[in-house]
């Protein structure tokens, strides 16, 4: 893994604020087979269509549009409501109007540019480098939907306790190497969050041989459940299988 992206990690996202703004509901959570709804916002137009451009092509996400900040990012996001707003590091204006937007419920991930805490010193919204693959992006925005947050160094110590500084490590050491093409395949279009049903469908195969490929794959990885392959696959930078050495 590329030694910029180690740093990385997930956390779970706090919870909710209320506020004047808490009547203006964003879109609820995705389910097993909706897509995520994703708003892009930033003042350069050329990133935000490269932004648009990266997420249109995968299955799971819909872009419901894009837009600068202001009064036209309010307008847009309370026409067509999204999961996860991404946003490009340029973006250096007030946010707090557009996270505001249904009580502050609206997931934030921010693309290139500083990483932001808030007063306390914890991670403001997910951050993800401008070095992120589009496989990258595509697995934060899917966690983002899903409730937690990608931020930069170690975890905050508790109350009471001074941060290490050791690095947070890998949620698996296995290397993807492990894995077949295929399983390739299936843990990609898991981490962009679709069903098994869906994967068999996009992948022309039947939904119990994919179960049987993500239990397989969860196995020679070590990962517990389907959130983690997510994550994993996100650390990993979701290696594109047609990289592989044909055997």
């Amino acid at each position: 893994m590329d030694e910029r992206h180690a740093a990385l990690r997930v956390l779970p996202a706090p919870a909710p604020a209320h506020d004047e703004h808490a009547g203006r509901a964003p879109a609820p959570r995705p389910g097993a087979t909706a897509a995520v709804r994703v708003h892009v916002v930033g003042e350069d137009p050329l990133a935000r269509r490269g932004i648009t451009a990266l997420l249109e092509g995968h299955p799971g996400i819909r872009v419901t549009g894009e837009s600068e900040p202001g009064p036209e990012l309010l307008r847009a996001l309370a026409a067509r409501p999204p999961h996860v707003l991404v946003a490009h590091g340029a973006f250096a204006g007030d946010q707090r109007e557009a996270l505001a937007f249904g009580g502050g419920d609206l997931p934030l991930l921010v693309l290139g540019g500083p990483a932001r805490t808030d007063r306390a010193g914890r991670p403001a919204g997910g951050h993800l480098p401008a070095t992120a693959t589009a496989g990258q992006l595509a697995s934060a925005v899917v966690l983002a939907a899903a409730g937690y947050t990608l931020a930069h160094g170690p975890a905050p110590a508790p109350a009471g306790r001074r941060s290490a500084a050791a690095p947070i490590p890998p949620i698996s050491p296995v290397s993807p190497d492990r894995l077949t093409d295929r399983e390739c395949q299936v843990l990609d279009l898991l981490a962009r969050g679709l069903s098994n049903g869906e994967i068999a469908q996009a992948l022309t195969l039947s939904e119990h041989t994919v179960k049987t490929h993500v239990q397989n794959l969860l196995h020679k990885l070590r990962l517990r459940n389907r959130v983690h392959a997510a994550i994993y696959a996100f650390e990993s930078g979701l290696r594109p299988p047609a990289a592989r050495p044909s055997a």
